[in-house]
């Protein structure tokens, strides 16, 4: 086979991947918009609760800081979310995450279970899921990314990348 011809067929490989490519980003991109349809958005809730080491945690557009929040629902049935809890511990380093508990027992449990994972961001029990109702949230993983004005700029469901969720919040932190 010529030279030509090789090349011909590498090229017509290299147009078939990126076409794949596409479809694939694509589908991932319109999915994510299926998934979070109905999760709330505008204006984060106004939400008063504990957390598991007895702090009040508030929520809401007056108990902001100058930082974008990362609010990440889980719960301890969901085999996705002990995936996802390393990305978003180290997302933990570098900005302000509260994680939401959603429907996973009593805080003795979900005390055990933060324990047992390693999980050192600040957590709330939801254990009737007033909060994720609140949300909108009716799977898990989900994600919220709040600006410092206090609107939803993003939400996630399913298992997301380390990278997506960090561009998402610079890309709050820099509006």
């Amino acid at each position: 086979m010529s030279k030509y011809l090789k090349s011909l067929f590498s090229l017509k490989r290299l147009q078939l991947l990126v076409v794949y490519a596409s479809i694939f980003l694509l589908s991932g991109f319109v999915g994510n918009i299926w998934m979070t349809r109905n999760q709330q958005t505008g204006q984060i809730p106004d939400i008063s609760a504990i957390n598991l080491q007895g702090q009040p945690v508030n929520l809401g557009v007056n108990h902001l800081k100058e930082n974008p929040l990362l609010i990440y629902f889980f719960a301890d049935w969901c085999p996705i979310c002990k995936a996802q809890h390393s990305v978003i511990s180290a997302i933990d380093e570098d900005y302000d995450v509260l994680g939401i508990a959603m429907q996973s027992g009593d805080i003795d449990n979900v005390g055990k279970y933060v324990a047992d994972q390693n999980i050192g961001f600040s957590v709330i029990n939801d254990e009737n899921g007033n909060i994720s109702r609140s949300f909108g949230v009716n799977g898990v993983p989900a994600a919220f990314i709040v600006d410092k004005t206090g609107d939803l700029k993003y939400s996630t469901r399913g298992y997301a990348t380390e990278a997506g969720l960090r561009s998402r919040l610079w890309l709050a932190d820099s509006h």
